[in-house]
């Protein structure tokens, strides 16, 4: 058994600079189609695979994702 998640955040670039906002976890690297389902973008689209390769920001969208795999203690 892996000792690792995979925990999905969103950020929000306004006036009030939120941070980051916890979305999902997920017990392992999740897949195109569940990434699609939560953030509500089709698997195949950039958008998704840019969030599985780590996410982040990649311009000067107001809304984006982080995707990280995080040790459990």
């Amino acid at each position: 058994m892996k000792n690792t998640v995979w925990v999905l955040t969103s950020e929000y670039n306004d006036y009030d600079q939120h941070g980051e906002y916890f979305i999902e976890v997920f017990r392992g690297k999740p897949t195109e189609d569940q990434i699609a389902d939560v953030v509500g973008f089709y698997a195949d689209s950039p958008t998704v695979q840019h969030i599985l390769s780590g996410g982040g920001r990649e311009k000067y969208e107001d809304v984006w994702f982080n995707l990280k795999e995080v040790k459990l203690q």
